[in-house]
């Protein structure tokens, strides 16, 4: 675990608070203190709105740093994510974060493929923006079922967006897989987030191509920390792991699919 991935416990504020597709809300939120900068793929969780209704925090991927602050991108999902909707600029709020395992840079020259879905695009927009900051000029895959649901976002210039869409409604027809041409998976390292069936998918493709990939696993998490189990993986190797502190971020090859 390295200095950047000790979590802490603070107050923030919010400080912007945006609609960015349908159903799909962006938050900024401020630190009052100086605190641990997260890396791409962590995650951090914030106290429910609703403790009457449920005690538990709730985990959300953070999409973008800043030194004193971050933003997440969340789906307006029940009654927890639609109290948090109403929050206006000024609200404060307790988080404890950053949490987890991120992901990791490519292995030697390969070309990194991002490949995200619904939710899973707030893990995968940070990855973007820290590989094109690293000098890296990802391909990036964004498949939904249609064009009101991609979140308007600013990706970094050097990342080549590609929008799939179930219904055709933008961008190319077909899952996110289909804006991949097949030389582009030679000599590539994969990265996906969102449903699962996607991430099999882009597992498999990468097994034929012998090319490395990882998955950031979207689970439900009691306490984020470790310490209830509730969020326990199968493995290739008939084990378990927990996707709070040994993931989100696991290596596709070692996943009971």
């Amino acid at each position: 675990m390295t200095p950047s991935q000790f979590p802490s416990h603070g107050t923030v504020t919010v400080v912007s608070h945006t609609t960015v597709a349908q159903g799909y809300k962006r938050m900024e939120l401020q630190y009052a203190n100086p605190v641990p900068q997260p890396e791409a793929g962590q995650f951090f969780t914030l106290a429910s709105p609703l403790p009457a209704f449920t005690p538990l925090r709730r985990p959300f991927a953070y999409a973008e740093t800043f030194p004193n602050g971050f933003s997440f991108i969340y789906e307006l999902r029940g009654q927890v994510t639609q109290a948090i909707a109403q929050w206006p600029v000024g609200t404060q709020s307790d988080v404890i974060g950053p949490l987890g395992t991120p992901f990791p840079l490519p292995t030697e020259q390969r070309k990194p493929i991002l490949v995200a879905g619904g939710i899973g695009v707030g893990p995968i927009y940070a990855l973007a923006h820290t590989l094109c900051k690293n000098g890296y000029a990802p391909i990036v895959s964004l498949g939904s079922r249609e064009a009101a649901l991609i979140p308007d976002l600013d990706w970094p210039a050097s990342a080549d967006v590609r929008i799939c869409t179930d219904d055709g409604s933008k961008g190319i027809h077909g899952n996110a897989l289909a804006a991949l041409q097949p030389d582009e998976s030679k000599d590539a390292e994969f990265y996906s987030c969102g449903p699962h069936p996607m991430m099999k998918a882009v597992y498999q493709l990468a097994q034929k191509n012998d090319a490395p990939s990882w998955s950031s696993l979207e689970e439900m998490m009691a306490c984020g920390v470790g310490a209830c189990q509730g969020c326990a993986i199968p493995m290739e190797d008939g084990g378990y792991e927990r996707a709070c502190v040994e993931g989100p971020v696991f290596d596709s090859r070692r996943l009971a699919w």
